[in-house]
């Protein structure tokens, strides 16, 4: 068969997917063969409506089959698919239009209240509903959608696939052609939109498949709990495994108790998850349940992974006799997601794994230069889920003799071929001229039986730079006993400038929309 690299990501689904698999959505079943059926009349159209190649779409939309059509339709015919999260304020979504050009807009109905609004971005509107694919409660799911400020005349996403059901389009894309814009927070920190080619999403593919080496049978499901707007979700969670032949399982937004019911009514043989995900269903003690015994792997990306988070994981999953482990890796949105990963063949307890084939790990110092095993500096990556760059021009690009890297703006290190991640370059702190990174600090104190969660940002007092350590708790204590117990264990364990001169208990941690720790609002907390 073609390398996948040199196909579109539209052609790569058609040769690979289980035509009589499904997508379960909302406990809805969608057969691949309509699924499909729907990816060729969306082209149609596309091409109809007069979008062509190079044009921008923008998706405001969750992880959703109308998300992944039109992600496909627009990998066959080479228009860009700008995916941005569906809750983004419409002043902020005005800029995105803007930026990127765009000239249609598909939305869903359920996160768009008052449609008059969406009047000001100038896009060629599409309505998307719960409804477009449920049977089960359909009528009222449909009333749902009609309770909010409504505008006539815009199109539907129903009324989509009717107009393009008879129009036939062929490939127009290729593999080099830009095929998502995906946001991200930049390798520096400052936000910015990336531009990923069919050959990024196909290259992350190829990794994963030389490196897993996955036994797919019919029925064999793969539950994507990340939202279609992560690179890491909709590359690794949904385009990678249903090109192969897994049957999805989509999951718009995550809950404990709905993840759990979907375990125990699918066969999940594949779960890709962020460790808050994880975090909340242990929580709750949803985690442990007998049908875990049918995972085969549980890959985790997306944020720091505690080595206690690994170890409660894999000791359930032991308990039900299945090979499955919690496989910790790293990657970032301009690698298209994944980028380093352990797996069956090769793992380090600690460490993130080794680089999957044709992707390549170097360490270097401030200067650029490339640094022995063992030495901690900024993390560079090379392989075929580059980035094209960013949309903004400036770019963290670097070419050395004919390869491409990415600079991560992430400090690490190398050790027998496993990357460790040490933190991000722009969190780490300089006190008393000497590097601390707040990774290693919550990393500490997380070890801590009473604490639940930490984070560790930097505060000013009269110009000068201190660590502050936010906490969340298992059980109630007091303020001045915790303060104590935690400056005496980073004392015991961390070099003097780390140890925080301030502890703050909070009730809850604030997060991103991807359900991280949001370390931004408690540096402005203060």
């Amino acid at each position: 068969m073609t390398s996948c690299t040199s196909t579109t990501c539209y052609e790569f689904l058609r040769q690979g997917a289980d035509r009589n698999g499904c997508i379960v959505f909302y406990g809805h079943k969608l057969p691949i063969v309509k699924f499909l059926d729907d990816v060729e009349r969306l082209a149609g159209a596309f091409k109809q409506m007069g979008l062509k190649k190079g044009d921008v779409i923008t998706l405001q939309l969750p992880t959703c089959p109308q998300a992944l059509a039109a992600f496909y339709a627009c990998s066959k015919l080479g228009i860009v698919a700008n995916v941005v999260h569906p809750l983004v304020p419409v002043n902020l979504l005005a800029d995105n239009v803007k930026k990127t050009q765009s000239k249609a807009l598909l939305f869903y109905d359920a996160t768009v209240k008052d449609e008059r609004a969406l009047l000001a971005l100038k896009q060629r509107l599409v309505r998307c509903s719960i409804a477009d694919y449920v049977t089960l409660r359909k009528p009222v799911y449909k009333l749902y959608s009609a309770m909010g400020k409504r505008l006539r005349g815009t199109d539907t996403y129903a009324g989509l696939l009717k107009l393009g059901s008879n129009v036939k389009t062929v490939v127009e894309g290729n593999a080099e052609d830009v095929l998502c814009y995906m946001h991200s927070g930049g390798t520096s920190g400052a936000p910015k939109i990336v531009k990923l080619t069919n050959r990024a999403f196909q290259g992350v593919v190829q990794g994963m498949l030389k490196m897993y080496h996955p036994d797919v049978h019919h029925g064999d499901f793969n539950l994507a709990t990340l939202p279609v707007f992560h690179a890491y979700g909709l590359c690794s969670a949904m385009h990678g495994p249903l090109s192969v032949g897994y049957s999805l399982v989509l999951v718009p937004k995550f809950d404990v108790k709905a993840v759990a019911h979907i375990f125990d009514r699918y066969n999940i043989k594949v779960w890709s998850v962020v460790p808050a995900m994880l975090k909340k269903m242990l929580a709750v003690k949803v985690l442990d349940r007998k049908s875990l015994g049918n995972l085969d792997v549980i890959w985790c990306g997306g944020d720091v992974c505690e080595e206690s988070l690994v170890e409660q994981v894999d000791a359930i999953l032991s308990k039900y006799g299945t090979r499955a482990r919690l496989m910790r890796g790293y990657g970032l949105t301009e690698m298209c997601g994944v980028a380093v990963v352990n797996n069956f063949d090769f793992y380090k307890k600690g460490s993130c794994g080794r680089p999957m084939p044709d992707f390549a790990v170097e360490i270097r110092d401030d200067s650029g230069a490339v640094l022995p095993q063992g030495a901690t500096g900024e993390i560079c990556i090379s392989g075929d889920g580059v980035m094209s760059g960013y949309l903004e021009g400036e770019d963290c690009l670097e070419e050395r003799n004919g390869v491409v890297w990415v600079k991560t703006g992430d400090i690490g290190y190398v050790d027998d071929g496993y990357l460790y991640v040490v933190d991000r370059k722009k969190r780490s702190l300089k006190i008393a001229a000497v590097n601390v990174f707040p990774a290693q600090i919550e990393s500490c104190v997380d070890k801590l039986e009473f604490v639940s969660e930490a984070c560790a940002v930097g505060v000013k007092v009269d110009g000068k730079q201190f660590v502050k350590v936010y906490l969340t708790l298992k059980r109630p204590m007091e303020a001045e006993e915790v303060t104590q117990k935690v400056r005496e264990h980073c004392r015991a364990n961390l070099i003097g400038y780390a140890v925080p001169r301030f502890v703050e208990v909070i009730d809850v941690m604030p997060r991103t929309p991807l359900g991280k720790i949001d370390f931004r609002s408690l540096e402005q907390r203060g």
